[in-house]
């Protein structure tokens, strides 16, 4: 026991040194740059559909098919990153400078981390032990070098918790900033949209405090406000007045469904998404190519009853093809709306109608959404320095993943971590987790928050091993 003691003692200075400190710092900084070298080439596909809608946007039309004219407003995102993108073309006539910008704002979100667990209590150790756990990260920097909202949420994310913890009672001004934040947050990212009522109402059931029900409410109207212009464009362009887009929800719910019966399948009908090979199954092989079937026949009914509401200019979209730069394609208001309509009730209808497999599946997810996966076929083809790559991406999400699990219920159970002191971290993870379940896999769903995981760890450890830093963390709950 002694020795263990010891050894703890002599992690704990290590951590302590300021000479630590800074060579974490540079090694972070190393993997950062060796892992934008080694993406510099690489452009996914949800960066296309984005530029697109950005030059849309300098064209006078929120469109990614701006180049057939007027008539074909956007039903897939929300406006925010576009317009991030459509400044960069505008001041600097090249996407490339919000690269630049979203190292920046990595680089801030680290900054703010560090100041939170400062805030904490957390004092140099917990900055080491920080800059330690996010070291192996390398699924999160990867978005530095991409066109996709990841690092502007998750720099938005960082700034609105940080608020949080440094003004335990909120000024109008954090409350606006909050707002605002989340606000943006929301606007690049639909699925945030409720993460503020659902803030709000953690905190009148958590911190019972009569006092910051009138910042919160101002926080509330503030956000809002942010997404009331969304909603009218939308009015305009639609006929309805929605603030999150047309598509979405219930096709990427439907798409989750299917998705666990249909490994290795690339789906033609709608959202060319591809679906895991997991490593894990959940269907029988020999039912694969059965399952397929049943999904070609039930979109071929849904396209009975859309095919009518296609239009002439429909048609013209369709004739172009999308295979170069992914866009994605805007069909008519009724024939969007439609179809939403039917993949909402159809998925329902299968979630519900196929309980215990939905259960397995989801269950799974929930930890895929956590941690890199291996897809079966492309580990096979993969060189060794491939297969590398892939099982270190999955081995150091997973550690990481499953450390969290441990620490943070056992520091909460051993009273080493106020609950009431670091709820809004433990929701802002659940929320991420809870509200992309119903989807495809993807683990990028939960970049924007994986810095508020791991401050949580760093807690967590510091509390366990007893120190001041812990006492503080309790006194402050």
């Amino acid at each position: 026991m002694q020795g263990k003691v010891r050894k703890s003692e002599r992690m704990y200075k290590w951590l302590g040194s300021s000479a630590v400190f800074r060579v974490l710092l540079v090694l972070n900084a190393l993997v950062v740059a060796g892992v934008i070298w080694a993406s510099r080439n690489t452009m996914l596909s949800d960066g296309w559909s984005y530029l697109r809608l950005a030059e849309g946007i300098l064209h006078g039309q929120y469109s990614m098919w701006w180049q057939l004219g007027p008539g074909y407003p956007d039903t897939f995102r929300t406006p925010g990153y576009p317009l991030l993108i459509a400044g960069s073309l505008k001041l600097f006539g090249s996407w490339k400078p919000v690269l630049v910008l979203q190292f920046l704002l990595y680089a801030g979100s680290i900054h703010l981390s560090l100041l939170t667990v400062d805030r904490l209590g957390g004092g140099r150790e917990g900055r080491s032990l920080f800059l330690l756990l996010l070291l192996p990260m390398v699924n999160v920097p990867f978005y530095i070098a991409q066109l996709y909202t990841e690092i502007p949420v998750l720099a938005a994310i960082a700034l609105a918790v940080y608020l949080m913890v440094r003004f335990p009672v909120w000024t109008w001004r954090v409350a606006v900033s909050i707002g605002l934040l989340l606000g943006f947050a929301f606007q690049c990212r639909p699925a945030f949209l409720l993460i503020p009522f659902v803030l709000v109402g953690a905190a009148w059931l958590v911190d019972r405090n009569p006092g910051m029900a009138r910042p919160q409410l101002l926080m509330l109207l503030v956000f809002c406000i942010t997404v009331v212009p969304f909603g009218i464009w939308t009015k305009v362009n639609h006929g309805v007045f929605k603030v999150t887009p047309l598509e979405g929800a219930g096709s990427y719910m439907h798409l989750g469904y299917w998705s666990g019966k249909m490994p290795g399948y690339t789906d033609t009908y709608y959202l060319r998404n591809f679906n895991g090979d997991e490593l894990l199954r959940f269907t029988p092989k020999d039912s694969i190519a059965a399952n397929i079937r049943a999904y070609g026949r039930e979109w071929e009914g849904i396209k009975a009853q859309l095919d009518p509401l296609l239009t002439a200019k429909d048609s013209a979209m369709m004739a172009l093809p999308t295979y170069k730069t992914h866009q994605q394609r805007t069909y008519s208001t009724r024939y969007t709306l439609l179809r939403e309509q039917l993949l909402t009730k159809l998925a329902l209808k299968h979630y519900w109608d196929d309980p215990w497999y939905t259960l397995k599946f989801k269950a799974y997810s929930a930890v895929r959404l956590w941690v890199v996966g291996i897809q079966a076929e492309t580990f096979k083809e993969a060189s060794f320095m491939g297969k590398l790559g892939m099982l270190y991406a999955t081995s150091s999400t997973g550690l990481e993943f499953l450390l969290f699990l441990v620490l943070v219920p056992l520091a909460y159970a051993r009273k080493a971590l106020s609950f009431r002191a670091t709820w809004p971290f433990v929701l802002f993870v659940v929320y991420c987790t809870i509200i992309h379940l119903p989807f495809t896999i993807q683990s990028r769903y939960t970049v924007p928050v994986r810095m508020l995981m791991i401050i949580l760890m760093v807690m967590a450890v510091l509390g366990l091993w007893g120190r001041t830093t812990g006492a503080a963390i309790r006194r402050k709950g």
